[in-house]
């Protein structure tokens, strides 16, 4: 089968890219950044194309069976009107950010692509929307990678001191970037799957939880220490005028107030992927160094 990948410089794209081929599949890897796509599986049909460009995407994906795009969703529009008429299956990239009640313009972008995408099934297509949560893992995860080098500039004999809203009550549910992958190759293959499946880690925990496990794979403790919201995000808008680097920056503290809750329960029945637990996730990125 031909295969399609856009975005396939990304976190997330490179992976994709490399499981495809070890499977044997043609594939034709999409990138609008020529010296990133140089270093994508030379197995793969490596294509210049700009999804935001219709004009250079359409040739691009000519022949192509299967499309998945890892782009943002607010893009789907865009990559629907560029199909092939070869292509009989879509995998789309969106994210659990649309279930926030923040104001949030990157979920409105990933409900305005979802919308796009069941209008496209309504006139016939056929494809999956994969929605994950927090992705961490890869060598180029910003999220986990920006606490592991935070952490791991304070001395193993002195507890890290961590700021948090509320303390870190506030639960998260992040997914392993290998697990989304295996997720990715699932939905290629399979043709029976509903409009969209919830991609994310098997329980969710707390952002404390989340900041003392990520201490304990580099040796470190954290003590977390409870501050307002408000307090906090000042301190990160701050922080980054004067070139400071901290964990996390203000519009994330934001959505660190809202409990992440998803069942994984789809994720495993229907894609057959059983997502592993943040402990051994990040153990896993620490040991082999990716931060």
């Amino acid at each position: 089968m031909r295969i399609a990948v856009i975005g396939a410089t990304g976190k997330t794209g490179r992976y994709l890219v490399r499981r495809l081929c070890d499977g044997g599949e043609s594939v034709v890897a999409l990138s609008r950044d020529a010296s990133r796509l140089a270093q994508v599986d030379e197995r793969a049909d490596r294509r210049i194309a700009d999804v935001t460009d219709i004009a250079s995407a359409i040739p691009a994906l000519a022949g192509a069976e299967c499309v998945v795009s890892l782009a943002h969703a607010v893009l789907s529009d865009r990559v629907l009107v560029a199909l092939p008429p070869t292509c009989r299956w879509v995998v789309l990239t969106g994210s659990v950010r649309r279930s926030t009640t923040l104001p949030d313009p990157g979920a409105d972008g990933v409900r305005k692509g979802e919308a796009a995408f069941r209008a496209w099934l309504a006139r016939g297509g056929r494809g999956v929307m994969l929605h994950p949560s927090m992705i961490y893992g890869a060598p180029e995860d910003r999220n986990v990678g920006r606490l592991i080098r935070f952490l791991k500039r304070w001395p193993r004999a002195v507890p890290v001191i961590v700021p948090l809203p509320g303390g870190g009550r506030h639960t998260v549910q992040p997914v392993y970037f290998g697990d989304l992958v295996d997720a990715l190759v699932a939905a290629v293959h399979r043709r029976d799957l509903p409009p969209d499946i919830e991609i994310v880690g098997p329980e969710p925990i707390p952002y404390r939880a989340l900041v003392q496990a990520t201490a304990a794979a580099v040796g470190r403790r954290a003590a977390i220490v409870p501050l307002p919201l408000g307090l906090l995000a000042a301190l990160a808008q701050a922080a980054t005028a004067v070139g400071v680097r901290l964990p996390f920056n203000a519009a994330e503290l934001r959505r660190g107030t809202e409990d992440k809750r998803f069942s994984p329960e789809p994720m495993r029945s229907l894609l057959g992927v059983s997502p592993r637990a943040f402990e051994d996730g990040v153990r896993e990125k620490v040991t082999h160094g990716w931060y």
